[in-house]
């Protein structure tokens, strides 16, 4: 019984004892506050806006297929303008591949719009974190609202859940198997494996790299399942996991067959081959997606940013191995928050596709791992060794350039929530060796750290979403003048017509290689379109290709890209 005559807990202390669902509440609260700030006018990369042009169509009862704007032009369609479009008999679907996050998102959009579908994404990050919290309750109680906190606002799934795609919603569904097959191996209750098939088969019918988290959660629930004491248990984990996996893909399979009527086949590939070899991509992938910190130039932001990966590296070795020494510890963490600080200050809009430097409470936590947390503990070992082999084999498969354009490396974002347990576990063990004074300064450094990057990850959504929709509208301007009420847009730019979602509907674009720009201003001019608009990286190269042109008008939006009005 509590004394009556003691002095009431401090007001933080009772609000952070609140149960995990008052956390749930306000983590959504606080994300949802968060929306009008990032904005909703227009998305981060090319992948988002063939989502949206997608789930429009679908939304406004117009079908998968998105007709082809100018098929007199480009009767092959070769020039569709949404690029890795899926093609079949029946046309052109935008985004057919994994038909599930479409529909789920035109139902979003049918209550609000573009913002209703980031709103979805957003609820994949609450779900995600709360089921993270859930499985750190199975690890260690004392991390359950911690992790919930640090999936919700310190980790990549941030940044994710403003994105139109479905990463924040595949993670949520891996941590829920992850979770499934934790309980029903760690508690011995074999029918809550039966939980792990859905899951799985939710998770792969929205995320290609699901398919490599089944593999990874079959071989460690395979390889528990030859210990007599989990071998029920883990056995049904491992035949489930198979069993949702490969029922998803068929179902995928068919489901994009009979969106497209079949023979399916991309548009355009959007990501280049390593030039180097199969050895050479990989080693690329992994730099950039794990220890990149800029798309830009080494400036000072990207600079300070690995001075704090430094010093969190180095901060982390002397506590492993010299947690006595005081002044070396307090000196490095204070550098890795000072570090950080800078790296804000000089550019709060710096995209960090590096993992290690996106997420600094992970990489603290990696570093202070020990093989002890997992000695006879099989939750632990469940998420770690799944976790590790997924990891592994997304670096092994990942582009050369990784994702193209992400905060953390979007392709290893659906085991984030589940991996946050275990590298809190591993942060907070190590604190016992530390000094009361010392150990208040490396959380206080930590937490300076990912308070940062946090901000930045928001900062770096509101600059591109602002970037892009000042584009749009030079494009949209260009377009009047034309003085035609549905503007020809032609473009060898990859992302054009995707990132100019908000006016598609409105433009007639075509994606033309540089190579053939000259063959489609013949085309067109035999369509009888004698003015239109070319959205170019490098008008300069096609300068002999536009022979017999004249330019109206000439723009060059801050983005560097060129946008001219020409007319035969």
């Amino acid at each position: 019984m509590a004394d009556p005559l003691a002095p009431p807990a401090p007001r933080w202390s009772r609000a952070w004892a609140r149960p995990v669902w008052a956390h749930l509440v306000a983590l959504a609260a606080g994300l949802l506050l968060l929306v009008p700030v990032v904005g909703t006018s227009n998305s981060f990369i090319a992948d988002e806006g063939a989502a949206i042009i997608q789930a429009r169509s679908l939304a406004n009862g117009e079908g998968w297929i998105v007709e082809h704007p100018l098929p007199e032009v480009d009767p092959e369609g070769r020039w569709y303008p949404v690029v890795n479009a899926e093609r079949g008999t029946k046309g052109f679907a935008p985004l057919g591949k994994h038909p599930l996050y479409p529909a789920l998102a035109a139902a979003a959009a049918r209550v609000g719009g573009v913002a209703g579908m980031v709103v979805l994404s957003l609820l994949g990050t609450v779900a995600a974190a709360g089921l993270a919290a859930a499985l750190a309750r199975r690890i260690d109680k004392a991390l359950t609202r911690p992790t919930l906190w640090v999936v919700g606002l310190a980790s990549p799934l941030l940044f994710d859940g403003f994105l139109v795609m479905g990463h924040t919603l595949g993670a949520a569904l891996a941590t829920a198997a992850v979770l499934a097959a934790v309980v029903a191996v760690h508690d011995r209750r074999p029918l809550v494996a039966l939980l792990v098939a859905p899951a799985v088969g939710g998770a792969v019918l929205l995320r290609n790299e699901a398919l490599v988290f089944a593999i990874a959660l079959v071989l460690v629930s395979g390889f528990l399942a030859l210990r007599r004491a989990y071998r029920a248990p883990a056995g049904l984990v491992a035949a489930a996991t198979l069993a949702g996996a490969v029922a998803a893909r068929l179902l995928d399979r068919l489901w994009v067959a009979r969106v497209t009527g079949g023979a399916v086949q991309a548009t355009a590939v959007g990501v280049p081959a390593a030039e180097d070899g199969f050895i050479e991509g990989r080693v690329d992938g992994f730099l950039t997606t794990w220890l990149t910190p800029s798309y830009g130039d080494l400036d000072l932001g990207a600079l300070a940013l690995l001075v704090m990966l430094a010093a969190i590296v180095w901060c982390a070795l002397r506590v492993r191995s010299h947690p006595e020494g005081r002044a070396a510890i307090l000196g490095s963490a204070g550098v890795a928050a000072g570090a950080a600080a800078v790296a804000l200050a000089a550019d709060p809009g710096n995209v960090v596709p590096g993992l290690l430097l996106a997420f600094p409470a992970a990489t603290a936590g990696m570093l202070v791992m020990r093989r002890r947390l997992f000695n006879d503990a099989v939750a632990a070992m469940v998420v770690g060794a799944t976790t590790a082999l997924f990891a592994l084999a997304v670096i092994a498969t990942q582009y050369a350039v990784g994702g193209s354009g992400e905060w953390g490396g979007r392709y290893f974002a659906l085991l984030v929530p589940a991996a946050v347990p275990l590298l809190l576990r591993a942060l907070r063990a190590q604190r016992r060796s530390l000094a009361a004074d010392v150990r208040r300064g490396v959380a206080v450094a930590l937490v300076v750290c990912s308070a940062a990057l946090s901000v930045m990850a928001v900062g770096a959504l509101r600059a591109n979403h602002r970037a892009g929709a000042d584009v749009v509208d030079r494009v949209e301007a260009a377009g009047r003048l034309t003085g035609d009420p549905r503007p020809v847009v032609v473009t060898d730019w990859i992302a054009g017509a995707r990132l100019a979602w908000p006016t598609f509907d409105a433009h007639r674009w075509l994606y033309v290689t540089k190579g053939r720009v000259a063959e489609a201003v013949d085309r067109l001019g035999a369509a009888g379109v004698d003015r239109f608009v070319l959205v170019s990286n490098d008008v300069a190269v096609l300068q002999d290709r536009l022979e017999g042109l004249t330019v109206v008008a000439s723009d060059v939006p801050p983005s560097g890209r060129q946008i001219l009005v020409l007319e035969r």
